[in-house]
């Protein structure tokens, strides 16, 4: 009997009574200012919080397809009461994962998962950034161990995937940054993701008219970090 590749679908079970608990840290830095070498640099407020992503129901779409119902939740502190903030689907199949986030449809996941390989995250909606044929998601470190620490504790995963931001949907520059990292491991699903979104702050020198970048200062800086803590997967 032929023995077929693993096509990297258990990096996301989807089932219904699945969830995934992250603790979030919101990063907001306020805007730098000043006058030539003179700056007040941007300060960081984190704001600190949980999700829980939950599936919590079936239905079929205007396809004729099963789709899933992911109600997220949110709660201010390790203790306090969980209530709804959000509403999505999620739409799996032996070709890809799309979740729908407000009426916006992402390409999350395709299949098989191999390392390198590029898709468009927006190819079901109509992102300004993209075209048709956009490529702005890839997969890199395809099946390596992953690891993350929240509170002291330290989560080791065997096995997982990690997706990027790359073309139209990605800077990383002197100026500029946007980055979307997610992090799936597989049985498990959603482990971590990053989103950082900066406009770095600088100014013309008076001698050279050279520009000179100020270290952790911003016009605009943001950072979102979500770490799995606590799962369930059927």
């Amino acid at each position: 009997m032929e023995i077929l590749p693993d096509a990297g679908l258990g990096y996301y079970p989807v089932a219904v009574g699945n969830y995934w608990i992250y603790a979030v840290a919101d990063t907001t830095w306020s805007p730098a200012s000043g006058q030539g070498s003179q700056v007040t640099p941007s300060v960081a407020t984190v704001n600190a919080f949980q999700f829980r992503e939950t599936i919590a129901s079936t239905f079929t779409d205007a396809a004729g397809k099963t789709a899933y119902r992911l109600v997220r939740s949110k709660r201010l502190s390790p203790t306090a009461a969980w209530f709804d903030d959000s509403v999505f689907t999620l739409s799996p199949s032996a070709q890809s994962v799309i979740l729908n986030r407000n009426n916006l449809r992402t390409l999350e996941l395709i299949f098989p998962v191999r390392e390198g390989r590029l898709w468009n995250f927006n190819a079901y909606n109509n992102n300004s950034e993209d075209t048709v044929t956009a490529e702005t998601r890839r997969y890199r470190h395809v099946g390596e161990p992953f690891s993350t620490t929240v509170s002291g504790t330290t989560t080791a995963y065997p096995a997982t995937v990690t997706t990027t931001n790359e073309g139209t949907a990605q800077a990383d520059d002197a100026y500029y940054v946007n980055t979307y990292q997610q992090v799936f491991a597989k049985g498990v699903g959603p482990v971590f993701r990053r989103k950082r979104r900066f406009s770095n702050y600088y100014y013309i020198s008076s001698g050279g008219g050279n520009v000179v970048f100020v270290p952790k200062s911003y016009t605009f800086g943001y950072s979102r970090r979500e770490t799995l803590i606590e799962y369930k997967v059927n």
